[in-house]
């Protein structure tokens, strides 16, 4: 038996209600949120493309006004992606409209979600100090013995970067921490600056100089990537909802440009995000990359921790990834938000996939999780300070 199967390894898979408590809506939500915003200041968008967002659905969908907050995010970009896969009209529409109706609806759940984030920075502590927890565990990766320890991970199915920049942030005030935030991807940094490319950059280059990474696999993508449609390269920039910013001041793709100088300046750097849709395109080769490092996560973890997740029917990649590679014997942990009255119904769903594994169910929320979590690390350090009675 490997060395690598005998060690303990937690994954932790979020979902939109990990954030929540932090300010950030769920999809279900959103519509409803950027209506009421919209209603509340009109500049918080732009409003060519709230018209089209907006008109769409009135118009190309017949939903009435009264009942925008009832709209799936589904039942938007599952239309939307077939006329486009399928390079067909949809009610009338061309293809080339379909595709900027579909960029602007994109735009307006960045947009909204971002709008709903500012100032939500004293409500992360529990995200700030989760951070804190899953960097210190990655720690132990640093000076070669990655091949020896790989306790943590973290996959999410979220597209805020609230996680992402707690944990940059502790990377970098931390003068003992020689890490990077991992996508597990092919990466570079939006920005050319020395902080910048120190800070983004691939976690097997940060291993190989002795460093460590904590790994964070955002199966949707990120609010905080630009993708190249020429190279398929990422770009990353921590602080900064690049996805939203890019349509007020777009970027060229700086390889492609000194590679091919005949196009320089044409190669516009795109957000990339994989929307809530029953036909989720993951071609892409950087999400291939992911989904795959993702897999292995799962299949070399003697345990997952689901917060704020509710496993949706619509997540059928996820699904099948899960039941193909969990193992047997991984211990299962659920951590949700629910009323007492709908307990029963979320543990009968999460039993109907899992089979006869145990699963153990926490449903105080994130926040208190997380506060558990760390209590329960700090006593177990206690303990072994303590010295052994003779």
């Amino acid at each position: 038996m490997s060395l690598k199967s005998l060690m303990k390894k937690t994954v932790y898979i979020l979902g939109a209600g990990f954030s929540r408590q932090a300010g950030a809506p769920t999809q279900a939500e959103i519509i409803d949120y950027a209506f009421k915003l919209y209603e509340e200041c009109p500049n918080n968008y732009n409003k060519e493309y709230f018209f089209k967002f907006k008109n769409f659905i009135e118009e190309q969908l017949n939903i009435p006004s009264n009942e925008f907050s009832n709209i799936d995010l589904e039942d938007i970009f599952t239309p939307l992606d077939r006329c486009t896969a399928e390079r067909s009209q949809f009610r009338g529409v061309n293809l080339s409209h379909i595709m900027e109706v579909r960029e602007a609806v994109v735009y307006v759940i960045g947009m909204t979600i971002q709008l709903l984030l500012n100032g939500s920075y004293d409500s992360k502590d529990y995200i700030d100090r989760f951070a804190s927890y899953i960097t210190s565990k990655c720690s132990v990766r640093a000076g070669l013995n990655y091949r020896l320890q790989d306790p943590v991970s973290i996959v999410s199915t979220n597209w805020d970067i609230l996680l992402d920049n707690s944990i940059y942030e502790t990377l970098r005030n931390n003068q003992g921490y020689n890490g990077v935030v991992d996508y597990c991807c092919y990466i570079s940094a939006k920005n050319e600056s020395d902080e910048s490319v120190k800070s983004v950059k691939s976690g097997l280059e940060k291993l190989g100089q002795g460093g460590f990474n904590v790994k964070l696999l955002k199966l949707h993508g990120s609010l905080n990537w630009l993708q190249c449609p020429r190279c398929s390269r990422l770009y990353a920039n921590f602080g900064y909802k690049e996805a939203i910013n890019n349509y007020k001041n777009p970027t060229s793709c700086r390889h492609c440009d000194d590679n091919f100088p005949e196009h320089s300046g044409k190669h516009t750097l795109m957000a990339n995000l994989i929307m809530p849709t029953y036909l989720k395109d993951l071609s892409n080769p950087q999400y291939r990359i992911i989904w795959q490092n993702a897999g292995i996560e799962i299949s070399e973890a003697s345990e997952i921790v689901f917060i704020g997740y509710s496993l949706p029917h619509a997540d059928f990649e996820l699904r099948q990834l899960l039941s193909r590679m969990t193992r047997k014997s991984a211990r299962i942990t659920v951590v949700d938000s629910r009323k007492v009255d709908e307990q029963d119904m979320v543990k009968a769903h999460w039993r109907k996939f899992f089979g006869s594994r145990e699963i153990e169910f926490d449903f105080s929320g994130a926040s208190a999780f997380v506060a558990r979590l760390i209590r329960e690390a700090n006593d177990s350090i206690a303990d072994a300070a303590e010295p052994t009675a003779l």
